[in-house]
Order: structure tokens, then sequence, then C-alpha cells
């Protein structure tokens, strides 16, 4: 008996240590920001090595026109699951020939509601067709390309840049304190004088602006020019026909922070039309805010 107690004693103690080890081994110490970049042969399928989503172009809207020669490029940041935005850079690129040269490329700055800035420099050419993107980086590691975006610069004529007032614009009431949020404006009286929707669905595509809803936006911005459309960051050209998303076409957004309209993620968000693109769509009033990411644009018309 005695002997068979010690060697159990000695084998459970035996198998406490190669547990013990094995344990010790195995377990890893939290991830640092670099954990995420892996090894060189842990690569995204596009190439690139940062695990960090994929950050989506704003401002200027796809295809605007007279753009200014230095204009601000905005964007969406990136997020990842063991980093923080505050550890990333953002490097964009602007090329006049699909990339394969680079007129102008720099890093831009986050603002407090996690959009990014990028000032182009220097001056671009007049009336000239550009594009351009941006990206993840941190340290030698970098995360995917954003959507490709495009505008012309302006020629002759004056510049005119997105997110500017329109002119047949009503009041702005003025910001709010931080942290606070105006409250959402019921326009349903508004909205019930275009019940003939025959026109919201050019081409098929749900995710440009279309004639009708134009109508109700600018008779929204006659009370109140927080009014926009919803830049639906959540769809791509590939949900819209291979065309790029300008706006979605049966919604409205309602800008209720501060600072500039275009390209504010602080929206409330409004659903229009029950059965957009189909046969017969009809006027709803539906808020969807906090529901899904959207964020405010003029379309390319104020």
């Amino acid at each position: 008996m005695t002997y068979r107690f010690q060697m159990n004693a000695v084998v459970f103690a035996a198998c406490a240590a190669v547990a013990t080890a094995a344990c010790q081994g195995g377990m890893q110490s939290p991830a640092s920001p670099s954990g995420v970049q892996g090894d060189a042969g842990a690569l995204n399928a596009d190439g690139s090595n940062l695990k960090v989503t994929t950050p989506i172009g704003i401002s200027p809207l796809f295809e605007s026109t007279r753009v200014p020669l230095t204009p601000e490029l905005a964007g969406r940041v990136s997020f990842g699951r063991n980093v923080t935005t505050v550890a990333l850079s953002y490097r964009f690129q602007v090329s006049d020939n699909d990339f394969a040269a680079v007129v102008s490329s720099g890093t831009g700055a986050v603002d407090s509601s996690g959009i990014v800035r990028y000032t182009v420099a220097p001056a671009l050419s007049s009336s000239r067709r550009y594009v351009w993107r941006f990206r993840a980086e941190l340290e030698d590691a970098f995360g995917p390309w954003s959507n490709v975006m495009a505008f012309t610069t302006a020629g002759s004529g004056p510049a005119v840049t997105p997110g500017s007032p329109s002119p047949n614009a009503g009041p702005r009431p003025a910001d709010p304190p931080p942290g606070v949020r105006l409250p959402l404006p019921d326009m349903q009286g508004v909205l019930a004088r275009f019940g003939d929707a025959r026109d919201s669905c050019p081409q098929g595509l749900k995710y440009i602006n279309n004639p009708w809803q134009d109508r109700v936006i600018d008779a929204f911005r006659q009370i109140d020019s927080r009014w926009g459309y919803n830049g639906k960051p959540t769809r791509t050209a590939a949900d819209n026909g291979g065309v790029p998303v300008r706006a979605a076409g049966d919604e409205a957004a309602y800008h209720w922070g501060g600072g500039a309209d275009q390209g504010s993620f602080d929206v409330h968000l409004v659903d229009m039309l029950i059965g957009h693109c189909g046969p017969t769509p009809t006027l709803t009033w539906r808020v969807f805010t906090g529901e899904e990411p959207g964020f405010w644009t003029g379309a390319g018309r104020f």
C-alpha cells in the first residue's frame, strides 16, 4: 500500500508539472497594437497585413465637379479588434492616372467623430479628373485601401464644394452644446405633399438620389437646412448595379450635431418609402436612427 501510494504521488506530481508547463507555453499575453500585424506570410486577401476594417471615402462625393485645387479629402476611419483608432495613421494618395503615379500623398488627421481629413498639397491642376484613396497604417503594417473616389477640379468658373448651402435653403438651427443632440423635426406633413413617387427609382438604382427625393429634400431644407441625404456607408457599387453609391434614394438624414454637415455621422435617419423600386412605392415615416451607420451628404447638389 505504501509503495503504491508513493508511486501515485510521484506520477501525480510529474503530470502536474507537465500540465503547468503546457499551460504556461500555451497562454499568451494580451496582444499589443502591433500584434494585429501578423508575420510576413499572414496577409489579407488584398495583400495588406494589418487586421482592420476597410475605411470609407466620403468627401468630395464621387465624381464631384468644380472641386478646389487644394481640396480637403475626408473619410471614415478603420477599426480593429486589437488596435485602437488612436494608434493608427492614415495614408492618402491622389492620382490622375489610376495610381500608376501619385501626384499627392500624405497623412490625415482624425477628428473626434472618427472622420480623417487630409488637405491635398501641392495644388492640383485645373479642369482635371483625379482619383483618391486612403488606408490605415501602423508602424510597418498597412490595412486595405478604401473605396476609390473621383473628382474633377475647377476650371475657369467658380469652385463649388459639396456641402455648401443650397441657394434655396432655409434657416439652420444653431449647433447644440457638446454631447447634446438636436431633436428630429417631424416632417410628415411636408412629406405628405409628395405622394406620387413614381420617379423615385430611375434605372432601377436604389442608392442614387432621384427626382422625387430631390423634391422632398428641397422642401425639407426650405424649413431647416440641416436636412440632407443618407450617404449609406453600408452599401457599395456591388449593391447598386455597379454604380457607385451616392445616397439612399428613399431616405433622409438630419444632422443633429455641431460642425460641418457634409460627411457627419451625427445624423437622425428616416425611411420615407415602402416598396422603394417596386411597382407601387408608398409614403412612410420610419425613424431608424442608431439601427445602422449613416452619414450626411448633399449628394453633390449642395
